[in-house]
């Protein structure tokens, strides 16, 4: 939640102290090339931290463009705060004036972002600066979400992927060598050494790992299996990338915006093309925004967990408008309750049940759009590459599995499926001429606005294949009767709806309607999936 203060401050949480007027202190001089604070598994260099700026001489406060002077936001631990500022010569004046006998601790910084974080001792050590500045505090943390659970007991009928996630996506032959050349880096709890992945390319530890790495929370390693196992039982979807480790959230699962923001600075730093967050907040923080515009800016492709929390709010960064969101589906394609939606939704991936590696060797079964971010971190590194190298970007490859999505939900891009679902074996055969695959996506009663009363069946079908369809027949199939259309050109990826006037008006509201439908391309094409050419729903009026 964002609060602002003008001018009198009160805090209500202990991380959020003040540091009030310091704009008296701003004066000439050189200021200290001041290092980040991380731990010894490795530093973030240059990207993450550069010179600071002189500090000079200012007659007018430099703001924010909501007028704010000074940003402040939730530590994830005690006795500090983050702090960030809206120009070069502000962040200057400000460390400048650090060195000046104020009584704080310099734990952390990046120059890039004009961010810092600071420990204190006393509350009194901090009280008596500020006066007079204008400051938005941000109090939430971003975290791991929180786990669903595997056994389906949050929504009924529900179908685990288990074992299944590969053949589930289309990938039934060696993918061995896909994601070749493809740095993704996963900011999370961090990875550990597992047999069903790959050595690490790089492990960096913004916060600390615990002395006993089998201790570790295993959410990050569970996420990197989904991405570059290479085991049966934690499979991956790009086995051949490889993986950059920075564990950015302690074994609660919390992190906070100056550890997250570090932790894409450090991953541009490394080279990484793709960035796999599977955590997030609720609140829209403007530190963590300028990390991810930077990484955008520098073409490093952000790929993130939607949420768990079975809500419309945005959950961030996954709502940025940069970031690939990824929600949650079943192994029979239907949307998850738990998964968050709303129009910043990319596309949907598996999310329920799904086998990972877990510290000590071991191995477990997940659910969420934790789970489902990675499956599509995975994806766009396996399209980016060709087995022996990086032939396109991160974001091309994002929007050819997009394109390649099978049509879910309402037809069009939507606030449950956003474009719809993962399909690689669609994505990987598109160069492949002469592929009949048609597909019944959707029913659904509409009441319309017929003066007779009668409602509307709407079926959905789209083209999966790669070759034009002619003359297909669609039939739909009622309580009060069928009736026939013909779908006379559906190009590859197309999607068409037909409708079908019917009268309900004396069937009860809650009583349920049976429709089926069914696709016939006659004797002159064989569908190579053709299970979901027959469709049965029992639907309920609106």
């Amino acid at each position: 939640m964002k609060r602002n203060f003008r001018p009198v401050i009160t805090f209500g949480i202990v991380a959020f102290c003040g540091l009030l007027g310091w704009l008296a202190f701003r004066q000439g001089g050189e200021i200290p090339v001041l290092r980040q604070s991380v731990p010894p598994l490795r530093e973030v260099s240059s990207a993450a931290k550069s010179k600071a700026p002189r500090p000079t001489k200012h007659l007018v406060r430099d703001e924010f463009r909501d007028g704010t002077t000074v940003e402040i936001f939730a530590s994830s631990e005690p006795d500090e705060v983050i702090l960030r500022f809206p120009s070069e010569e502000t962040y200057g004046d400000f460390l400048f004036a650090l060195e000046g006998g104020v009584k704080t601790r310099l734990l952390g910084q990046l120059d890039l972002l004009k961010a810092v974080r600071l420990g204190y001792d006393k509350w009194s050590d901090l009280s008596d600066l500020l006066a007079g500045e204008n400051i938005t505090a941000y109090d939430s943390l971003p975290s791991v979400p929180a786990p669903t659970p595997v056994g389906g007991s949050y929504q009924d009928g529900l179908v685990g992927f288990g074992d299944g996630l590969l053949p589930w996506l289309g990938i039934t032959a060696d993918h061995s060598q896909w994601g070749a050349g493809v740095k993704i880096a996963v900011l999370d709890t961090g990875v550990v050494p597992h047999p069903a992945l790959p050595g690490l390319s790089e492990s960096i530890a913004i916060t600390p790992f615990p002395r006993d790495l089998d201790k570790t929370r295993g959410h990050g390693t569970a996420v990197a299996s989904l991405i570059a196992g290479h085991d049966p039982s934690a499979p991956g979807v790009a086995p051949a990338a490889e993986i950059i480790s920075i564990r950015v959230a302690d074994e609660s699962g919390k992190a906070d915006s100056f550890a997250l923001a570090a932790g894409i600075l450090a991953a541009i730093d490394a080279g990484a093309q793709i960035v796999n967050i599977s955590m997030g907040t609720t609140e829209n923080n403007p530190l963590i925004e300028e990390a991810v515009l930077h990484a955008q800016r520098q073409q490093v492709l952000i790929v993130a967990a939607s949420g768990n929390s079975e809500q419309a709010d945005a959950s961030y960064p996954a709502a940025y408008p940069s970031v690939i969101s990824v929600g949650a589906v079943d192994a029979r394609g239907e949307h998850l309750e738990f998964s968050n939606y709303g129009a910043y939704l990319s596309i949907t991936a598996p999310g329920h049940a799904l086998n990972v590696a877990w510290p000590g060797n071991r191995y477990a079964r997940i659910s969420g759009t934790s789970a489902s971010a990675p499956v599509v971190a995975g994806a766009i590194a396996a399209t980016m590459s060709n087995g022996r190298g990086v032939t396109m970007s991160a974001s091309q490859a994002a929007e050819i599995v997009m394109n390649y999505s099978n049509e879910a939900g309402i037809p069009g891009p939507d606030s449950e499926y956003g474009v719809g679902i993962i399909d690689m074996g669609r994505v990987m055969s598109r160069g492949i001429p002469g592929i009949v695959d048609a597909a019944i996506t959707n029913q659904r009663i509409l009441k319309s606005n017929d003066p007779a009363g009668n409602d509307e069946i709407q079926v959905t079908v789209q083209n999966r294949g790669t070759a034009v369809l002619v003359n297909t027949l669609v039939e739909i199939t009622t309580p009060v009767g069928s009736r026939q259309f013909n779908a006379t050109t559906l190009a590859p990826g197309a999607v068409q709806t037909f409708s079908m006037s019917i009268r309900l008006g004396g069937l009860p509201k809650n009583e349920a309607v049976q429709v089926s439908s069914t696709l016939d391309f006659g004797a002159m094409a064989q569908d190579i999936t053709p299970y979901n050419n027959r469709r049965s729903d029992a639907l309920y009026r609106r």
